[in-house]
Order: structure tokens, then sequence, then C-alpha cells
């Protein structure tokens, strides 16, 4: 982007519910690229409806808004989300809708922030697109809109000039990758340090962390504390039966136990978490790999590369080459 191209517009549509962090988190990125740019790159406005120029968020934080502008003169609509009954109240707000509808047509750019794709939705402009939404509403909002291709377990979706996020942070993931297109990998990745977010998550990363899948399936007590104690223990050997020690059990029992409660074996859990932790360590651009994967627990480079190639269907380098921005070395 040139040093004197005109601030592009941003307007988040705010509205009686909507979700603190829907907006919060974009907006943080987009006024940290500023600051990392030294100029205004990003002219962000929050703009609604409300006669009094307030809305009340989802966290009870006071909003302050603009009235609506020209639906011609925006660059960038960003539409968060919402719980149901505070999107049932938008959605049934005809002069609100208009103006939504108008705005996403003349936008360069159109993008939701988790349920905010219901309204989007409403007005046809997710038909013959692929989207997303937070999980636990992409069915919703697969069945309700049927021409949408909904992909359920996805970051963030660009096709075309609309972006769809799953929601809550995963809205900062998406304005990273905006700005990454903008002001290139370097400026975001300054922003996703400041922020101390994961850098450059990738649109098409599942919604659920390796380590956050398994604590959420791990029902039984003792397999979430060794879930816990493991991620302690990444860093250094740690074998079967010292994990049966742990729990003070036997080798044969933590392999039934851990089958029971993940279907995985305990060598499989440790090997999940160890690339998990690897994976988030290689947006960690000056750490080579070979050192990431003596941090992870791996024998060597090689083994490293082979189970992450294993897992993931790439080699760790290529993996970082792609999320970075930068050239494999």
């Amino acid at each position: 982007m040139s040093q004197t191209a005109k601030p592009k517009k941003v307007c988040f549509l705010l509205y009686q519910g909507v979700q603190l962090l829907d907006v919060s988190g974009p907006a943080e990125v987009l006024s940290q690229a500023n600051r990392e740019a030294g100029r205004q790159v990003y002219d962000v406005q929050y703009v609604g409806r409300q006669a009094d120029g307030k809305v009340m968020s989802s966290a009870g934080l006071q909003l302050g808004i603009d009235p609506l502008p020209s639906a011609n003169k925006i660059h960038t609509l960003v539409v968060p989300g919402a719980d149901l009954p505070a999107l049932a109240q938008v959605r049934a707000d005809d002069e609100l809708m208009q103006w939504l509808d108008k705005a996403a047509a003349n936008a360069q750019v159109t993008a939701s922030v988790c349920t905010g794709a219901f309204l989007l939705g409403q007005l046809g402009y997710l038909d013959d697109h692929r989207v997303t939404t937070h999980w636990m509403g992409t069915s919703s909002l697969q069945n309700e809109f049927p021409r949408a291709s909904v992909e359920d377990n996805t970051l963030y979706v660009q096709d075309d000039k609309l972006w769809t996020s799953a929601g809550v942070l995963s809205g900062v993931d998406m304005m990273l990758a905006m700005v990454r297109l903008d002001l290139g990998a370097a400026v975001a990745l300054n922003i996703a340090r400041a922020l101390v977010v994961f850098l450059f998550r990738d649109g098409g990363q599942s919604q659920f962390s390796g380590p956050i899948d398994l604590q959420s399936k791990a029902s039984r007590a003792d397999i979430l504390n060794l879930v816990f104690w493991l991620e302690a223990q990444l860093h250094q050997a740690v074998t079967v039966e010292q994990m049966a020690e742990y729990l003070m059990t036997s080798v044969r029992t933590l392999h039934r136990r851990c089958l029971d409660a993940l279907d995985m074996t305990p060598a499989q859990i440790l090997s999940e978490l160890r690339l998990e932790r690897s994976r988030n360590l290689l947006h960690q651009l000056n750490l080579p790999v070979k050192s990431i994967a003596h941090e992870c627990g791996f024998s060597n480079a090689a083994a490293y590369s082979k189970a992450f190639r294993h897992r993931f269907g790439v080699a760790p380098n290529r993996y970082r080459q792609r999320f970075s921005g930068q050239t494999a070395t």
C-alpha cells in the first residue's frame, strides 16, 4: 500500500447486545496497524441506528456509535455477531437491514464475525459462497441458507470480497490476515506479537486447538490431569511407564483409560500435544526447526519432520512458508 494512499474507511455495525470481543478484537488489530505503519491506514468507525448514539454490548459495556454513514463510502464493512435474541431484533429492523444491504453491496470488502454471518445470509450475501461461523451455529447457518457452502470447522474463510470468521478471537485472525494483505507479513507479525496471539493462523485451521480439543473430550478427571501434566513435560522424553506412574496405575490400565476417554493411546496423546506445540512455535520465525524439534521432545529434526508431515500433510518448513509469508529454508 502506498504511503500516500487514502485511509480505508472501515465501519463496524454495532447494535444492542453485540458481542464485545467480535468488535474489540478486530478493531484493536486495525489500531495497532495504524501505529505500526506510522500513519492512518484504516479510518475505523463504529456505526449504528440507536437514537441516543449508544449500544450496550454483550459484556455490559456501553459503546458509543456514530449515525449510519452513506452506504457507498465504505471500504470495509464488518458485521459482528451476538446471541440469538439480539440478532433477531436486528433482523426485524427493516431500516437497519436495508442500510446493511446497500453497504454490503457497495463495500469493497464485507466481513462477518461469528453469528454476524446470519445477517448477511438474510440479505443473500452468503449465497454461492464458502463461509463459516461459530461452531455452535454452522448447522443452523447451513440449514437456513442452503445455497451457502458452510465450512464447519475453520477459523475464517475468504471468498472473493466476502470474509467470514468463526467468531470471538478468530475475528482477530481474520483481521490479521487482511492487514497482512495490505501491509505485509512483517507488520502483521509485529501486531500479533504485541497482542500476544497466535501468529498468522491460517483460515483453514480448526476452530479447536489440539490441547483444548483433548481437554474437552477427556471426561475422566485422571485423563484430563494427564493432559495437563504432559503439556508441562513436552520438552523432555516421557515414557508410557512414567505416565502410568504419574496416575499411580499400571501401563495396561493407562492404555485402557486413554482409549476409553479419547480413543487414543498414551503415546498418541503425547504426540498430538507435541505436534500442536510445535505448530505454534513454527510461527516464531527466529526459531530454527531443529530447536523446535528439541523443545517439543523429538529426538532429532528428521524424526520431527516425519511426524509433522504424517499429522498435517506438509513438512514443517513448508508449513512455516505457507503461514508466515516467508521463504522456507
